[in-house]
């Protein structure tokens, strides 16, 4: 965790900063979650969907990987089992999902049977929406107990 200079930090107070700046970035990527949900399920809905719907949900897509790629930044040296990693993974999670399924719903070829089924499967976040929650408040005991 070192401010993107790919050292670990060299101050408490830095390792502090980090973890407070990632705890804004998971706050972020809840925010937009109700926005990420709205996509997924307008993306499985009957019908063909609406022109619309690719430039909002790549929107929110490219949100969801802006914030991915900050989290990588406050955490260069943390263990792919940490906590810093962890947040990076759901919000990574949310960015693949979102853009997964428009893909599949603004396909480049003909729709088959089988994409239809993709399509019509993927309604929501999931799991890890709830466990960015859980994650999110971890961050923040972790950061009050460093306090």
């Amino acid at each position: 965790m070192g401010r993107g200079t790919g050292r670990p930090p060299e101050r408490p107070e830095w390792a502090l900063a980090d973890l407070r700046a990632l705890l804004i970035i998971v706050d972020l990527g809840l925010e937009m979650q109700a926005d990420a949900d709205a996509v997924l399920h307008a993306c499985a809905a009957p019908g063909e969907p609406a022109s619309v719907l690719a430039r909002a949900g790549g929107r929110v897509a490219g949100e969801y990987h802006r914030l991915w790629a900050w989290s990588l930044d406050y955490a260069p040296h943390a263990d792919p089992d940490s906590l810093e990693r962890r947040v990076s993974a759901l919000l990574r999670y949310h960015y693949e999902l979102l853009h997964v399924a428009l893909r599949i719903a603004f396909p480049k070829y003909r729709r088959t049977d089988r994409l239809e089924r993709q399509r019509r499967a993927v309604t929501g976040l999931g799991a890890p929406a709830a466990e960015l929650r859980s994650v999110r408040d971890e961050l923040d005991m972790w950061i009050h107990a460093a306090s």
